[in-house]
C-alpha cells in the first residue's frame, strides 16, 4: 500500500532536510511516533539507525539514502515493513517536499491495510501539515 503527500514549507531546503533526516524530530511533528532514538553514532548520515515506535509498532529504521538537501530514503523493518522517500526541491516560498510511503504488510495486516488505506493516506497529509508548522515555527 502506498501513500503520498506534497507540501510547501516556508523554510530553506537544508532546514527541512535536516529536520527530516534526524528521525528523533518525528516525535515533534508525527503524532503517531512515541519513540524515536538514534541507535548509531552522530552525526546523522547515510547508514544511521533509529529505533522508532509508530502507532505502537516498533521499527528498526535505517537511513539508506542521504543526499543533502534533496533526497532521503528510510527503510523500516517492522510489521508492516515500510520505505519512506522524501524528495525536496527549492520553491519560490522555500521548499517543496514530496513523500512516498511504501507499506508492505504481512499476514492479516494485508487485509487491514487494504481497508484502512484511505485513513492512512489522510493521516500522512495531516502529519505533513504538522511538519510544516514545526519547520516554519523554528525558522521564524
Amino acid at each position: 500500500m502506498r501513500a503520498a503527500a506534497t507540501i510547501k514549507i516556508a523554510c530553506p531546503p537544508e532546514k527541512v532536510f535536516d529536520t527530516l533526516a534526524d528521525m528523533r524530530n518525528e516525535t515533534q511533528w508525527n503524532s503517531g511516533v512515541s519513540v524515536a532514538e538514534l541507535r548509531s553514532d552522530e552525526p546523522v548520515a547515510r547508514g544511521s539507525r533509529f529505533d522508532v515506535v509508530n502507532n505502537k509498532t516498533r521499527y528498526d529504521v535505517t537511513l539508506e539514502t542521504y543526499e543533502r538537501p534533496s533526497l532521503l530514503v528510510f527503510a523500516g523493518a517492522g510489521n508492516p515493513d515500510v520505505t519512506i522517500t522524501y524528495k525536496l526541491a527549492p520553491s519560490a516560498t522555500g521548499t517543496e517536499v514530496s513523500s512516498e510511503l511504501d507499506f508492505r504488510p504481512k499476514g492479516l495486516l494485508v487485509v487491514l491495510f487494504a481497508v484502512l488505506a484511505p485513513v492512512i493516506r489522510r493521516s500522512v497529509r495531516k502529519e505533513f501539515a504538522s511538519l510544516k508548522e514545526l519547520c516554519e515555527r523554528a525558522d521564524s
